[in-house]
């Protein structure tokens, strides 16, 4: 999975693309021609400290990994993914892969239903 990045990508998906939710998750996604791409991202607004907003970056590439990388292979085609954090507090590990369990869950029957 190649990483999502590029001004024009991220717009288009942002303004075509279709979202799934489990707090404090939500999931940006866009069918693509090429192959698959990931994005994470943390609102500078609820966490002011980089250090605080990386380390829940890192936490969420870690559920993606954990969670996402055998789904979207079973999957005939391709997307573009951006993966938000919009909780206002700091997430326990836990309950983070809780909710991206749901979150992933949540995808596929969207995906299933627009095929």
């Amino acid at each position: 999975m190649e990483r999502l990045k590029g001004k024009k990508q991220i717009e288009e998906l942002f303004v075509s693309g279709e979202t799934v939710g489990a707090f404090p998750l939500r999931l940006v996604f866009l069918k693509t021609e090429t192959t698959n791409k990931l994005g994470v991202s943390v609102g500078k607004r609820s966490f002011k400290s980089a250090v605080v907003r990386n380390k829940i970056k890192r936490q969420l590439r870690v559920c993606c990994k954990n969670h996402f990388l055998d789904f979207l292979k079973k999957l005939n085609h391709k997307y573009a993914l951006m993966v938000l954090y919009v909780g206002k507090e700091y997430p326990k590990p836990v309950e983070l892969d809780k909710q991206f369990k749901l979150m992933v869950g949540r995808f596929g029957k969207k995906i299933s239903r627009d095929e």
